[in-house]
């Protein structure tokens, strides 16, 4: 017998963000009230860039429609650098525990 255990969150569940470098795994957690549109560039801890300027071939994520299509575009494409492993940081969605 299998079993399966699956957690569904909304956006508004996310407490805080972490990111984690992936040179030396020391996370910066921001509290979702606190995170801004420009998060941390580099490690705070041994300054590895994590992003700056875009490599030939990569783009910025841009539209003029609604939010919601520049944060699939963006989790997309940040999804595929992960599975490339062309990322120097890994991002972490904090929540509660469901009751």
């Amino acid at each position: 017998m299998t079993f399966e255990r699956k957690i569904v969150v909304g956006l508004d569940d996310i407490k805080a963000v972490a990111f984690e470098c992936k040179e030396c795994t020391v996370r910066t957690t921001v509290p979702i009230e606190k995170l801004s549109p420009e998060p941390p560039r580099s490690c705070p801890s041994c300054k590895t860039t994590w992003w700056g300027l875009p490599s030939p071939g990569q783009h910025y994520v841009t539209t003029s429609g609604p939010a919601i299509l520049a944060f699939v575009e963006g989790l997309l494409r940040s999804r595929n650098l992960l599975l490339e492993q062309k990322d120097s940081v890994r991002i972490l969605f904090i929540f509660d525990e469901p009751a």
